[in-house]
């Protein structure tokens, strides 16, 4: 049996951070492969109109990260809430916390649902659909704003799932959801064709029964004994939790930004197609960059832990192994895809000469992979330190350092122009990401120089 103390504070470094990462690479990869085939099953189960409907998901794509977004802010400002309970042992503001972050779920999901619903056509519009892709987008996002109370109660009870320590039963939901999603997809897309909206009742069915399983383990599993009698409104508990959670919301909700503008100039110097080219991309990229999220999950208890123990040398070396497998395994997955960049197009659209494109396409816009790779993991390393300011900075820098290249490339190159312009951000970002980690681990030595004369004098 792993000591996690031990393990963390003076075991090796590889090993920690695989037992940390492992399970979140896990679930990352089980999360997005979904995603994946989603994709590839509304291209092929379309017909002519696949190419038309994954344009749609690519516009659909922003809003459904705004909404995750929202589930991510509760999720996370309940987790801290309840994890100082736990590390306090005061039963009272756990079960506080639990009970405001389901409250909350409710509250958040409701408000979702009436907003998305009355203004979804308008925030379609706005987001980039056109007058082909409006039909196929609304069809999608009107069903997945529908039961996005079930979304957002799945995220916000997984991550009381997650502060008991239990990631295994995390995972296996996951796995079990996703498994569901992809054969729903299957069977309402190709056997009742239900086009595109078959494909938003099969994750709305399969997020149904993740929450299923997770009311499940709070009332058989967890250490907690869930009571219904938690579920009382409580101010304290409750703003504590919107407090950090909003922050959370704002800082993941303002990548839809970015998503919305590139959407915007690729429709001003490309089509419908281009569109759908973009989505795609985004959805390789995201599978390619797993590890690195992986990494950082890992990294960042580890790297906190060792800081909190004056372990200053642990430290740089957490950050430098942290580097290396992000960059490493980037590198690898992403010249895979390189290698392989047609047949993978070709899994989602059949026209060769909209697959020729998309592979420039890929192969310009995501030229810069591993250097994203290190810009995660510099932005976590801040973080993991308690530099929240500065890796907000950094993860805000990684999504709107493309808008000022996008004001200035594509009007000189046209849609070329836009796929060029993500290696040159990604490069600007990083560069930016390097200084500030430079910055800090210079700072961390004179840190380490004052604790070593504190404790010669002690």
């Amino acid at each position: 049996m792993v000591d996690k103390h031990v393990l963390m504070g003076s075991g090796s470094i590889n090993k920690a951070l695989a037992w940390l990462a492992a399970p979140a690479i896990i679930g990352l990869v089980i999360q997005t492969l979904y995603g994946l085939v989603d994709s590839v099953f509304v291209g092929r189960g379309l017909g002519e109109e696949g190419v038309l409907g994954l344009a749609a998901l690519a516009v659909a794509f922003p809003v459904a990260h705004l909404l995750l977004s929202a589930a991510a802010g509760v999720g996370v400002g309940g987790s801290s809430y309840i994890s100082r309970g736990f590390g306090a042992s005061d039963s009272g503001r756990v079960k506080k916390g639990v009970g405001n972050m389901i409250i909350m779920a409710f509250v958040v999901g409701i408000i979702c649902t009436i907003i998305g619903l009355v203004f979804l056509k308008p925030i379609l519009f706005v987001f980039g659909a056109t007058e082909t892709t409006l039909p196929f987008a609304y069809n999608y996002m009107f069903w997945i704003i529908l039961g996005c109370t079930f979304q957002i109660l799945t995220v916000t009870i997984n991550a009381i799932v997650m502060a008991e320590g239990n990631s295994l039963y995390s995972m296996s939901m996951y796995a079990v959801s996703s498994v569901t999603n992809i054969i729903l997809d299957y069977i309402f897309i190709f056997e009742f064709g239900w086009g595109i909206q078959g494909a938003a009742i099969a994750t709305i069915m399969s997020q149904m029964l993740s929450v299923l399983l997770l009311i499940f383990y709070l009332y058989k599993i967890s250490k907690l004994k869930f009571s219904l009698k938690w579920l009382k409104f409580d101010k304290t508990a409750f703003w504590g939790i919107g407090k950090v959670g909003f922050s959370e919301f704002l800082r993941e909700g303002s990548l839809a930004i970015m998503f919305i503008i590139v959407i915007w100039n690729v429709n001003m110097y490309g089509d419908d197609s281009s569109v759908a080219i973009y989505g795609l991309i985004n959805r390789i990229f995201g599978f390619v960059i797993i590890p690195a999220m992986g990494v950082v999950q890992g990294m960042i208890p580890l790297t906190g832990f060792n800081y909190g123990a004056k372990k200053y040398d642990r430290v740089r070396k957490i950050l430098k192994t942290a580097s290396l497998w992000a960059i490493l395994i980037s590198f690898v997955l992403g010249a895979m895809t390189y290698i392989f960049t047609a047949e993978l197009f070709s899994l989602f659209i059949t026209d060769t000469a909209l697959i020729d494109e998309a592979v420039i396409a890929y192969w310009i816009a995501d030229l810069s992979i591993p250097i994203v790779a290190f810009q995660i993991v510099g932005s976590a390393f801040m973080q993991a330190l308690g530099q929240a300011r500065a890796s907000l900075i950094l993860a805000l820098i990684r999504q709107f350092s493309i808008i000022p290249v996008l004001a200035v490339i594509p009007y000189f190159l046209g849609l070329m122009g836009v796929w060029v312009a993500f290696p040159i951000a990604d490069l600007l970002a990083t560069a930016i990401t390097l200084w500030f980690v430079l910055r800090q681990l210079k700072s961390l030595k004179k840190e380490e120089k004052l604790h070593t004369m504190y404790e010669m004098s002690a």
